[in-house]
């Protein structure tokens, strides 16, 4: 029986089979008006109905899909824009940083420029990368030290970017009080215990600028009788041998003087911004005769207290 009802399959499929090739023929080779191409006319208009109706149904599908590939696509763009941009933010904070470094170094190589160092001075760059945390000591901690040829007691000049090309941010520093290998100490002209032989530009009146614990800088034993003004600009003397002559230190903001007092009150703002220095010009002079051979380093004042000038 089995074999029966397959022998008819394959003769019912072999006939449908010919049925087909023989209307595709006639389909063909009839004219467009005939009666196979009206047949198939008439199905294609009874089966549109069903045809717009399934495509009615699946649309919202469709659209859903559509939707939900397109938010799927948004969210993975949004993702890489959100990694784009904060790459170009890590860059734009790079290209600023360096835009601000290379203004500072100009700064500092117009100071180097200027003249106003003796012939045969050399000078170290370093950076500055700890400062004192009290007031008491005001210093600062630089990444050069006796490998580098920084020995005691060299005098330390600096630059800030300032608003215009004076001398405004160029000046004076303070000197090297404490050598390591790799870094040393730098005591600012601000210090409580700093002192420079100076004199006013203008006039030649002498002094000596110090710091002061309240973070005033004044330049004290000046005569009643020299003249001393506002404005006026305040250079090194060169006296003492330890400073070289004629590097700025400041610019005189108030005079006073009182009767009790011989010397004039005299109040300097320094021209160097010591809390925005970063960068600053270590001044080496040819050592004299018989003291290439002595040895400088020395523990610093940061190591033995064990307190670290962090930025």
């Amino acid at each position: 029986m089995p074999r029966k009802d397959a022998a008819k399959r394959r003769l019912i499929i072999a006939g449908l089979i010919v049925v087909s090739l023989v209307l595709i023929t006639l389909f063909f080779r009839e004219p467009i008006g005939g009666m196979l191409h009206s047949a198939q006319r008439g199905g294609v208009g009874a089966l549109s109905p069903l045809q717009s109706a399934a495509t009615k149904a699946v649309e919202p599908f469709e659209n859903g899909w559509r939707w939900i590939k397109g938010l799927w696509s948004a969210n993975s763009e949004n993702q890489k824009m959100s990694r784009e941009l904060e790459e170009l933010r890590s860059l734009l904070v790079e290209f600023q940083e360096a835009k601000y470094e290379n203004e500072r170094l100009k700064e500092l190589l117009e100071l180097r420029d200027s003249g106003v160092f003796p012939e045969g001075c050399e000078f170290i760059a370093a950076r500055v990368i700890g400062k004192s945390p009290t007031r008491w000591r005001l210093w600062v901690q630089i990444d050069k030290g006796a490998a580098d040829g920084v020995r005691l007691n060299q005098p330390v000049v600096g630059a800030t970017v300032s608003a215009d090309r004076s001398l405004s941010g160029k000046g004076l520093v303070g000197k090297v009080i404490a050598v390591t290998t790799n870094s040393a100490q730098v005591q600012l002209i601000t210090d409580p215990q700093s002192s420079v032989a100076a004199l006013v530009q203008s006039t030649r009146a002498e002094g000596i600028v110090e710091g002061t614990v309240s973070g005033s800088t004044i330049m004290d034993y000046v005569e009643r009788d020299q003249l001393v003004e506002p404005k006026q600009v305040v250079i090194t003397s060169g006296f003492g041998g330890l400073y070289p002559k004629g590097i700025p230190v400041g610019v005189v903001m108030s005079v006073g003087e009182e009767d009790v007092n011989i010397y004039k009150q005299i109040e300097v703002q320094p021209f160097v911004n010591f809390l925005t220095l970063e960068e600053v010009l270590v001044i080496t002079m040819p050592l004299p005769e018989g003291e290439g051979s002595q040895v400088y380093e020395t523990v610093s004042p940061w190591e033995e207290n064990g307190q670290g000038g962090g930025r």
